[in-house]
């Protein structure tokens, strides 16, 4: 689906009790927004940090967003790569916005509550982003919620999977308190393990529904001799192992073979063990193609990260007091069914990486027991309808990585918010509900920004690396301060000030922004784009239809810039529209043959200093470039450098 897919923004109806404002004509969500799962209103808090109105800041982020905090720090942000200014001199530092914003309000607890209100119970099994997420959307709507978590703390893999040099776990307390808060009703069962201390069908009798977000608990296996060796480990276990306080001692050289997300936080957080020097990352495919968020990527190899491309392991060999993971050099194939061009093997070229542990983070899978004998897991899933987020089962729902595999955190969150809305439309006796959609919502922030906003760099945050004491896991990243935060939200091109028309789509806007991020001179894609644009199309307005403000599209002073500027330097030019016609700067000046005479002769002054052209019946005065409008039956002047008939 594209960010800028016009089904993720024109559907006819909102959900039923959702709040949305895409019906005003006059509002077309910008593309940070549409690119984010769960439709965060980025526009108007950044507008909001640039007023100083930081607790309008925190309304709007937390808004849809119950991991706002943590959100600030670990979330992969999809709306940065969607931001306008990307493809000029880099995105809208969003999410360390996002941070500064949280830093600053994010223990305080808000005012509003969520009591139970309503008969139903719904208990949700997990307690990551999708099973949170879900049980505060379900508390919001007056359901008595039950979260039913198999560890001794709430959070799933935002505790469990992320190290603390990246997600301290006060964050995560904090974003945890605020939603316990929020939801007085909230039940919270700690220890209790699906299959061991409750069964489904226990829960299916407290309660009248039942969500199931069991996450991918679990690490794939690389399939290859040797890997049941005691110093192989897979990539998710070992950092539930360092979440959990453990600090081993690690051997001077350590392998981790993958290129996602497990496998930098796990090569990072194994470089600040004691005992640990060299980490080294295999990964099968080139450097172009490794799936890790780029900034992550940079992060490992500046603390020292060393990567090894187009590698496949093969094997591991016991060398008694250490280890050697055997690898093949791998080179680009045809593309898989993903899109991605498959490794294929070089013959003759296997080599050994020396070590002294492996971990694996190759993927990661879902399991239980239970669910398995009730004919709910398909093979390392939750067998789920992603359309209606349920299972065989009528009684039971199902969401996030344990039902529809590995993703974001946001992207869970998403998940959550989805399975809440059929939950609940389950319980309200709707057969078939409207289909889920993001909703989008703007809270028309004035635009206004400091003036010398175009000249603003991306405001990078202060980077520690592994820090002085590395086995302390100190934070890599420092929060903006308020100027910082003031330099960077000024930088934010405030598409939400946008407004829309009944014949204004998505496709035609981007065009527009296509066309100004192209270079003056590349004249053959200009006239391609030119030329679709002026292509015929149907009339969607009955002829007899009379024009509207409705029909008029504007756009904030930045945006227009942003399609004004490229042309600017390349317009400074004599333009030769006539034989006797030479405009020093391209502008022909119209309407003034029914303006008073003393405002002619200014106008007329004026046109001459600046060296633009006259439209006009009247004959200027002083050595203006005219353009003489003639009427019927009239011949032109011997002044007039050309005529407009």
């Amino acid at each position: 689906m594209s960010v800028y897919g016009l089904e993720r923004i024109s559907v006819p109806v909102s959900p039923p009790g959702f709040s949305d404002d895409t019906s005003d004509p006059h509002y077309v969500p910008a593309p940070c927004q549409v690119a984010c799962p769960i439709g965060t209103d980025a526009p108007s808090y950044i507008g909001y940090i640039w007023e100083k109105q930081y607790s309008e800041a925190f309304e709007a982020i937390t808004a849809t967003n119950p991991f706002s905090s943590i959100c600030g720090r670990v979330c992969d942000a999809p709306c940065e790569p969607a931001c306008r200014r990307e493809s000029s001199d880099g995105a809208v530092q969003i999410r360390n916005l996002k941070r500064f914003v949280m830093d600053k309000l994010g223990a305080d607890l808000p005012k509003t509550r969520f009591e139970v209100s309503r008969g139903e119970s719904v208990g949700v099994v997990g307690s990551g982003p999708a099973g949170l997420t879900a049980a505060f959307e379900l508390c919001k709507a007056g359901f008595a919620v039950s979260v039913y978590e198999m560890t001794d703390r709430l959070g799933g893999t935002m505790v469990w999977g992320i190290p603390q040099f990246r997600l301290p776990s006060g964050i995560i307390e904090e974003d945890i308190q605020r939603l316990q808060h929020q939801c007085p009703g909230l039940k919270v069962h700690l220890n209790t393990a699906l299959g061991n201390d409750v069964s489904l069908d226990e829960l299916k009798v407290r309660h009248d529904a039942v969500l199931l977000t069991i996450g991918s608990w679990w690490g794939k296996p690389m399939g290859i001799p040797g890997e049941d060796h005691p110093n192989v480990e897979d990539g998710v276990s070992f950092l539930r192992r360092i979440n959990a306080g453990e600090r081993p001692q690690m051997p001077e050289t350590v392998v981790v073979v993958g290129g996602g997300d497990v496998a930098m936080d796990a090569c990072r957080a194994a470089l600040r063990l004691p005992g640990c020097k060299t980490v080294k990352v295999v990964y099968r495919r080139g450097p172009e193609e490794i799936p890790a968020r780029k900034i992550e990527l940079h992060h490992a190899q500046q603390e020292g990260i060393e990567f090894v491309y187009n590698a496949l392991q093969t094997g591991i060999a016991d060398l008694g007091d250490s280890l050697a993971l055997q690898c093949v050099r791998t080179e680009a194939g045809p593309p898989d069914e993903d899109g991605r061009r498959s490794p294929m093997v070089v013959e003759g070229s296997a080599f050994e990486i020396p070590c002294g542990m492996v971990i694996a983070a190759v993927g990661q899978k879902g399991a239980n027991e239970a669910l398995d004998t009730a004919g709910l897991m398909d093979v390392d899933r939750v067998r789920a309808d992603f359309a209606t987020m349920r299972t065989a089962d009528p009684k039971v729902f199902a969401a996030g990585d344990g039902a529809f595999g590995g993703s974001t955190i946001v992207m869970a969150m998403q998940h959550g918010q989805r399975a809440a809305y059929y939950v609940r439309a389950a319980l309200e006796k709707i057969d078939s509900p409207i289909p889920y959609r993001t909703p989008y919502r703007t809270r028309r922030v004035p635009v206004a920004q400091d003036l010398k906003w175009e000249q603003f760099a991306v405001e990078e945050p202060v980077f520690h690396g592994v820090g002085e004491e590395p086995a302390s896991f100190p934070e890599i990243e420092d929060t903006y301060d308020e100027a910082a935060a003031m330099r960077e939200a000024a930088r934010c091109y405030r598409c939400d000030a946008e407004t829309g028309s009944t014949d204004y789509s998505v496709h035609h806007r981007e065009d527009l922004f296509s066309m100004a991020r192209t270079h003056p001179k590349d004249v053959d894609k200009h006239r391609a784009m030119l030329q679709r644009r002026l292509s015929p199309r149907d009339n969607p307005y009955p002829d007899d239809r009379p024009a509207s403000l409705d029909d008029l599209v504007f756009l904030p002073a930045n945006l227009s810039r942003l399609v004004i500027d490229p042309y600017r330097e390349a317009c400074r030019i004599d333009i030769d529209l006539a034989p006797d016609l030479n405009l020093k700067q391209p502008f022909l000046v119209s309407g003034l043959d029914d303006a008073p005479e003393e405002i002619r002769q200014v106008a007329w002054r004026a046109v001459e200093q600046n060296g633009v052209g006259v439209v006009s019946r009247a004959i200027p005065d002083g050595s203006v470039h005219w353009l003489q409008i003639l009427e019927a039956g009239e011949t032109a002047h011997s002044r007039a450098a050309g005529v407009v008939q």
